[in-house]
């Protein structure tokens, strides 16, 4: 393309200096979001700081697309558009705005939140007193932009219509049921110390056992420690659910167990034997089990068609309970077949044969 054509183009364009600078500002902000958002949070990225860098880049693209639409309309059809100094103070605005909203989010993290490990990792995440606070930064920051915008468009009537301010007051009191609950619910549990970002819970209800990874205003967020997937849960619901918290446990670590039924024609020196040898070899595999803590092994019940020895072991690291009873039920298997105890429950009636008439009884 020629240069005076370009100059033409460029002669074209309804554009003035405010709007170059939004232009150029947009553009930055749209090539190097990935560096402000990570560099900003000084902790571990994950999907609250992905969906923040999402959202700064649908802010760039809103913007291109009117300053894209504007100069096409205005060199295709010779069409101005009006209010475009709005447009570009608005943008301007909400741009900064949400920039300023991330850096005060974030320092709030730095300042209130925790640090906690979870699986062999440190996290720095959120609290619920950071939570509050950042929903407080949030009201400020949009209630600064709100009124800049409104002056921006010589909107002042808006402020003084009580239909505005009446239309929130009916949005929140009708929203209060969805939110209201969860809130206090969270907050009691902060105040319990009864769940915390890193702690190991059992949710025997939603058979959950994960660790916490963040507790926010609405919900609980926990990773599942045996498909290692994501769960979240509405406070409410946690509360009212019986949690048992794994990693809060004596300097033994946490104490687990595993049930074997097995039959009576096994002595209880033969079954001993075999327990200690699957622990023995379970302990040289599983490095998660506390070495320094011995095992017991007692009968917890006389059954009908077997004997339930029960296995009680210590876990040095709560994360891999999922992978010690794996490792435990691994190594019993493979014994029980070396050392011909079997695991399955006997079979304690007896089998009619083809030869045994219909019309006898077994006693």
């Amino acid at each position: 393309m020629d240069l005076p054509l370009l100059k033409q183009l460029y002669n074209q364009l309804p554009f003035q200096v405010l709007d170059y600078i939004v232009i150029s500002l947009n553009l930055m902000v749209f090539i190097f979001a990935g560096v402000v958002t990570r560099r900003a949070a000084r902790q571990k990225a994950n999907s609250g700081l992905q969906n923040r860098m999402l959202g700064l880049r649908a802010i760039n693209l809103a913007l291109f697309s009117i300053y894209a639409f504007t100069g096409v309309v205005e060199i295709l059809f010779s069409y101005k558009i009006s209010h475009l100094q709005q447009v570009s103070q608005t943008g301007l605005t909400i741009l900064l705005s949400y920039l300023l909203q991330h850096y005060v989010q974030t320092w709030i993290v730095f300042r209130f939140g925790k640090t906690k490990e979870i699986d062999g990792e440190k996290y720095r995440g959120e609290s619920y007193a950071s939570e509050i606070i950042g929903l407080i930064g949030l009201l400020l920051v949009s209630s600064i932009a709100f009124l800049v915008i409104i002056n921006i468009w010589n909107l002042d009537s808006w402020l003084q219509a009580t239909s505005v301010v009446g239309g929130i007051l009916i949005l929140l009191f009708a929203s209060k049921e969805y939110f209201l609950g969860d809130m206090i619910s969270g907050l009691i549990m902060h105040y319990n110390n009864s769940v915390e970002a890193g702690s190991v819970i059992r949710v025997k209800e939603f058979d959950i056992v994960g660790v916490v990874i963040q507790i926010t205003l609405s919900q609980t967020t926990i990773r599942d420690l045996v498909q290692k997937h994501e769960i979240s849960l509405p406070n409410s619901k946690l509360r009212n659910a019986t949690i048992e918290t794994l990693s809060n446990s004596g300097k033994n670590g946490f104490r687990d167990f595993l049930d074997f039924k097995i039959g009576y024609e096994h002595s209880s020196d033969s079954v001993t034997s075999f327990l200690q040898q699957v622990w023995s070899e379970s302990l040289e595999q599983e490095a998660g089990i506390n070495e320094e803590s011995k095992a017991s092994f007692v009968v917890i019940e006389n059954g009908d068609h077997a004997v339930t020895w029960r296995l009680y072991y210590n876990l040095k690291n709560p994360y891999r309970i999922c992978q010690a009873r794996n490792e435990i039920q691994t190594v019993a298997f493979r014994l029980s077949q070396s050392e011909s105890i079997p695991l399955n429950t006997p079979v304690t009636h007896h089998i009619l044969s083809k030869e045994t008439p219909r019309h006898s009884s077994i006693l």
